[in-house]
């Protein structure tokens, strides 16, 4: 499948209106893109407590394993945040890419505006705590 940036880019855009987003008014939309032609979403859901607010990443990458995906079937992951600039995964989404998905895997993220670049899982978390960490 060949992905062109402009497509994603719109794809995310009207996946964006659907996150619940009552009190930062911060959307973000992630889609995975899976080898085989599907597309995994997810947006970011917040609650007034905080603590159990999911972003995008983690609402799309459980669900891919729920599907019965791995991380050899994804193509691609696209991030879109409501940021003027470089708007990067928190932390938590960072473990859990760089759990789930091959520490090369593409992400292209975007902003409000336009396509920022692509990235891959590992320049998001060098120093990743893995199953080599527990022991």
């Amino acid at each position: 499948m060949k992905l062109k940036k402009d497509e994603v880019y719109n794809e995310l855009k009207i996946l964006r209106e659907n996150a619940y987003v009552p009190y930062s008014n911060f959307r973000v939309a992630c889609i995975i893109y899976l080898k085989d032609g599907n597309k995994i979403k997810g947006v970011n859901v917040e609650n007034a407590a905080y603590n159990p607010s999911i972003c995008a990443e983690r609402t799309a990458l459980p669900q891919m394993i729920t599907q019965g995906y791995n991380k050899n079937d994804v193509e691609l992951v696209a991030l879109y945040t409501d940021s003027e600039g470089f708007g990067s995964p928190c932390g938590t989404c960072r473990q859990t890419l760089f759990e789930l998905l091959l520490e090369n895997q593409p992400i292209w993220v975007y902003n409000k505006k336009e396509f920022i670049n692509s990235y891959d899982v590992k320049d998001f978390l060098p120093y990743a705590f893995t199953s080599k960490n527990i022991g």
